[in-house]
């Protein structure tokens, strides 16, 4: 099975900033193969419409559930379906300026799961610009793709789930930062997350993950993140063959919200 994995930090300006890494899931073996960079947020669109395959998205799917219920009468339907009714300024203000992080009420309670950011947050990362764009793309891509958990699995589409890289990352006790991290990976799964799970670099994909001055790529390392976040997890809680069932990853309340906040998807270590 082929799986991809997205870093989209990129997505207010990409610049080649928006990363994906692609691999193959064999049994208990996964492979990342590629790693390669868009340079515009319509050949993410196009990667995703045309794969039909499993994609670990590095963004939220959705916004806390008060802004919601503020904004959108508590209608995730009704938040994509207006993602072109306002500007990314007027957007922008629909939330004022929050710090991400500082209030239960500006995050998911998936958000607080991972220790994640709050969606709508301006400071000190302005989440609520990588919303904006990802907001659109899910609204383009109705009918093409299947966005858990909101709508159910088909096969004949690339199915999307949200993934946290830096939980990824935490769970394995590594610093996407360090110079040998992506070298890493394979062991501190082994040892960290599970013993029967195996994880294949290719030297092509590691390669592609430096930029042009021979530095790491953050982007592109937390794409290879997602992506193996996303071939576990496939495995491990069988998603695409149990979307009704609450995952063991999931909280209660995460899964009594997910309608309506979505859910981040993850392994536990």
């Amino acid at each position: 099975m082929n799986i991809y994995g997205c870093d989209f930090s990129g997505a207010k300006s990409p610049e080649g900033k928006i990363f994906i890494a692609s691999g193959c899931l064999t049994g208990n073996h996964f492979t990342v193969e590629q790693v390669f960079s868009c340079e515009d947020r319509l050949d993410l669109y196009y990667y995703i419409r045309t794969s039909v395959a499993p994609w670990g998205m590095d963004f939220p799917f959705s916004i806390p559930e008060y802004y919601l219920e503020q904004q959108y009468a508590s209608s995730w339907d009704r938040f994509i379906g207006g993602a072109y009714s306002d500007t990314r300024d007027q957007f922008k203000q629909r939330f004022g300026q929050i710090h991400s992080g500082k209030s239960s009420r500006d995050l998911r309670v998936t958000d607080i799961a991972v220790d994640g950011k709050s969606p709508v947050s301006s400071t000190p990362i302005a989440m609520h610009a990588m919303v904006y764009g990802a907001r659109r793309l899910l609204h383009n891509l109705q009918g093409d793709a299947a966005v858990y958990p909101f709508q159910p699995y088909r096969k004949d589409v690339s199915r999307l789930y949200e993934i946290y890289p830096g939980h990824g990352w935490r769970a394995l006790k590594l610093k996407s930062s360090a110079p040998d991290a992506l070298q890493g990976i394979p062991f501190s799964f082994r040892t960290q997350v599970d013993s029967g799970f195996e994880i294949s670099i290719s030297p092509e994909a590691e390669a592609a993950a430096v930029d042009a001055r021979g530095q790491a790529s953050l982007h592109a390392r937390d794409a290879v993140m997602a992506c193996i976040q996303m071939a576990y997890c496939l495995r491990r809680y069988g998603l695409e063959s149990s979307e009704q069932h609450k995952p063991e990853f999931a909280s209660e309340e995460e899964w009594k919200l997910r309608m309506l906040e979505g859910l981040v998807v993850r392994m536990l270590p």
